[in-house]
C-alpha cells in the first residue's frame, strides 16, 4: 500500500483518537466545574436545554457527509470539476437549510408559550428563550462547517480538519467554564458558545480555500442535479443516526418498562462502559473511509480490498483489546466509577461485551457501504433489526425477569448486522463475507504495517 495512503490513515486515526480524548475531558471535566459553580438545579437546568437543540444537527439532511465521500470518490478519479460543481451545491443547500432554520427557531423562541411547558426554578421563561435561541443558532452555524469537512476530506486533509473541529469544542466547553467560575450564569455561556462558532466556521471556509485554491467557494457550478445522486445516501445518513437512537433509547424504555428505574440505571451505566469498545473502533473507521472512498472513486477494486481489511481488522482487535481489558478490570471500574451505588450485573455486562466486539464486525464494514454511498439498504436493516432487538428484549425480560435479556437482544442485533455488512462490503470489494472474516481475525498484516511505520520513523 502506498506510504503517503499509510501516513494519511496513520494521522486520520491520531486525530479521531484526539478527538474521543476531548470529548472524554469535556465529559469529565464540566460535570465537576459547573455543579461547583452552578447549583444542581441549575446545572441541571442547562443540560435540558443544551440538549433540546442537538436534533437540528440533522438539518443538512445527510447531504455533508454524502456529498463528501462523493467529492472523494470525485478527487480520486481526478474529476476536479465535478468535485467542485458538488461542492458548490452542497454549500447552496446547507446555507439555504441554514437559513430557514434560523429563522424557525427565532419564530419559536420568540413566539412559542415556553412559559406553560417549561417550569424551571434556577432560569426565568426569558432566559429560557436566550439560551435555545443561542443553542440553536450555534448548531445550525455548524452546518456550513460540514461543508468545510466535505472540502478538506476530500483534498485528503480529513485529519486536520477533525482536530481543528474537537479543538474548537472544547474552547467552547471551556469558555462555558471559565464563565461559571466568573461567576455568569447559563444565558452568557450559551452566548460565548456561540460566538465561539461564529468565529470558528467561516476561519475553517478561509483556511479550506489558502490550502486548495481550486476547490472554489461560490455558487456558480450549483446545481439541482448534483444533489439528486445523492438523496438515497443522505437518507441513509440521516435513518442510521435515527435507527442508532432507537437502538440505544428504546432499549432504555424497554428496560424501563419491564424492570423499572432501577434497572435501568444498572444498564445505562454498563452500556456507556461497554461502548468504550465502540468508540474506539470509529476512530478506526473514520479515519479509513476517506480513503475507501478514494479508492472506490478510482475504480481500484484493490486498493479498496485492502484498506477494507486493515481497517476491519483494526476495528476488531481494537474493540477485542478493550473488550478483554473490560472483562478483567470492569468491576473495579464500575464501582470505582458509580461509588458503589449501582449494583453490578455481571451477566449483562459480558453479554454487552461480546456486543460491542460483533458491533465491531458490523461498524467496520459499514464504513465501506458509507465510502462507497450505497448503504440505503444498510441503513433500512438496521432500522428493523434494532425494532427487533426491542420486541425480543421485552418478551425476554418479561419472561425472565433477568436484565442480561436486553444484552442478548443486542448481540442479535448486532450479529445480524455483521452478516448483512460484511458480505455487502465484501461484495463491493470483489470479496466474499467470510474471507473478510477470516481476514479480519488475523492481526499479523496489521502489526506488520504498524511496525513499518514505527520503522519509518
Amino acid at each position: 500500500m502506498d506510504s503517503r495512503i499509510v501516513q494519511r490513515l496513520f494521522k486520520g486515526f491520531g486525530a479521531s483518537l484526539y478527538g474521543q480524548g476531548m470529548v472524554v475531558v469535556i465529559q469529565l471535566a464540566g460535570v465537576p466545574i459547573l455543579l461547583n459553580h452552578w447549583h444542581a438545579s441549575l446545572y441541571g437546568e442547562w443540560l435540558i436545554l443544551f440538549a433540546v437543540p442537538a436534533y437540528l444537527s440533522l438539518g443538512d439532511l445527510g447531504f455533508s457527509l454524502s456529498a463528501a465521500n462523493d467529492m472523494t470518490a470525485r478527487v480520486g478519479r481526478e474529476d476536479r470539476a465535478g468535485t467542485v460543481a458538488v461542492f458548490q451545491s452542497l454549500t447552496g443547500l446547507v446555507l439555504s437549510l441554514a437559513a430557514v432554520g434560523l429563522v424557525l427557531i427565532t419564530i419559536a423562541a420568540t413566539q412559542l408559550p415556553l412559559e406553560n411547558w417549561i417550569h424551571f426554578s434556577g432560569l426565568t421563561t426569558p432566559d429560557v428563550r436566550w439560551i435555545l435561541w443561542f443553542l440553536g443558532a450555534e448548531v445550525l452555524m455548524k452546518l456550513p462547517d460540514g461543508v468545510n469537512h466535505a472540502g478538506f476530506r476530500a483534498t485528503g486533509d480529513f485529519a486536520l480538519h477533525v482536530t481543528i473541529y474537537y479543538s474548537i469544542l472544547f474552547a467552547q466547553h471551556a469558555s462555558i467554564w471559565l464563565l461559571a467560575v466568573l461567576g455568569y450564569g447559563p444565558v452568557a455561556a450559551a452566548a460565548a458558545f456561540l460566538s465561539i462558532r461564529v468565529i470558528a466556521t467561516p476561519a475553517n471556509a478561509i483556511l479550506l480555500a489558502r490550502r486548495h485554491p481550486w476547490l472554489r467557494f461560490g455558487l456558480g457550478d450549483a446545481r439541482v442535479s448534483q444533489l439528486r445522486d445523492l438523496v438515497r445516501p443522505a437518507l441513509a445518513n440521516t435513518g442510521i443516526p435515527l435507527a442508532s437512537a432507537l437502538n440505544v433509547q428504546g432499549m432504555v424504555l424497554i428496560v424501563g418498562a419491564t424492570l423499572g428505574p432501577l434497572a435501568v440505571v444498572t444498564f445505562s451505566t454498563l452500556r456507556t462502559l461497554t461502548r468504550l469498545a465502540l468508540q474506539m473502533v470509529s476512530t478506526v473507521s473514520h479515519a479509513a473511509e476517506p480513503e475507501l472512498a478514494s479508492a472506490f472513486g478510482k475504480g481500484d477494486q484493490v486498493l479498496l480490498r485492502i484498506v477494507f481489511y486493515h481497517a476491519l481488522r483494526g476495528s476488531f482487535w481494537l474493540a477485542l483489546t478493550v473488550s478483554v481489558g473490560l472483562g478483567l478490570t470492569g468491576s473495579w471500574i464500575f464501582k470505582l466509577w458509580t461509588h458503589g451505588r449501582v449494583n453490578m450485573d455481571p451477566e449483562l455486562f459480558h453479554w454487552l461485551l461480546a456486543s460491542a466486539v460483533a458491533s465491531a464486525l458490523w461498524y467496520g464494514s459499514l464504513t465501506v457501504l458509507k465510502a462507497a454511498n450505497r448503504h440505503l439498504r444498510a441503513a433500512v436493516i438496521y432500522t428493523a433489526s434494532a425494532g427487533a432487538a426491542l420486541a425480543l428484549a421485552g418478551a425476554l425480560l418479561k419472561g425472565t425477569g433477568n436484565l442480561a435479556g436486553a444484552g442478548v437482544s443486542l448481540l442479535v442485533m448486532d450479529t445480524v448486522m455483521a452478516g448483512y455488512t460484511l458480505q455487502a462490503a465484501s461484495r463491493l470489494c470483489g470479496s466474499s463475507g467470510l474471507t473478510s472474516l477470516y481476514s479480519a481475525l488475523n492481526p499479523a498484516p496489521l502489526l506488520r504495517l504498524v511496525t513499518a511505520r514505527g520503522h519509518a520513523y
